[in-house]
């Protein structure tokens, strides 16, 4: 387990910055710190750091930034020139630049939501390797089957009849959308299950 013990000690922003809201964080920023990649991948309320994929809370304020999980760390941070500065414990400074959205990886995980109607429940698991499964809930049958990923859409295809889907994947939100699953379900919007 790795844990960054930092003191965190506020400073003001400069004036030159003019204000800045926590949610310029909200997207991937990458960057390399002590000689190895460092990857910040902010999702609304959770973040991923480096390769983790356990996912860190985090509490970001107007110029400092806390992350607890399995990596934990406190940091001051501020925007030049659309880059994000971190400042460390040890005072290094790393520069981080901005990763466009759909360059962020499509993480395995588990995936819930429900139909726009809300009648039923579905719960989808992508693994690495292009395999994925899926059952409603609850206690549905798993069918199995594969992804792939065409940038913003991503296509299933279920064994054994090769029945296929199309998910829309919106980065930001870190969420899939179907316009259906099944006969009669409607539109339904999955979001990544960071805990379950």
């Amino acid at each position: 387990m790795r844990t960054v013990a930092v003191i965190l000690a506020l400073l003001a922003v400069t004036p030159s910055q003019g204000p800045r809201q926590a949610d310029d964080l909200l997207r991937r920023w990458v960057g390399t710190h002590h000689g190895r990649p460092l990857h910040l991948d902010f999702y609304d309320d959770t973040m991923l750091v480096v390769n983790d994929t356990i996912p860190t809370d985090f509490l970001a304020t107007r110029d400092s930034l806390i992350a607890m999980g399995d990596t934990s760390f406190a940091v001051l941070y501020w925007f030049v020139l659309d880059r994000l500065l971190i400042e460390t414990e040890e005072g290094r400074v790393v520069t981080m630049a901005r990763q466009d959205l759909l360059a962020r990886p499509l993480h395995a995980g588990r995936w819930r939501g429900t139909s726009t109607g809300g009648e039923h429940t579905f719960e989808l698991l992508m693994y690495r390797g292009n395999i994925a499964a899926w059952r409603r809930l609850p206690g549905g049958q798993w069918t199995r089957g594969e992804w792939n990923r065409n940038v913003r859409f991503i296509n299933f295809t279920w064994e054994p009849d090769s029945t296929t889907w199309t998910a829309f994947y919106d980065p930001y939100g870190n969420a899939l959308q179907f316009e259906e699953l099944e006969p009669g379900s409607g539109t339904v919007i999955l979001r990544r299950a960071f805990r379950w």
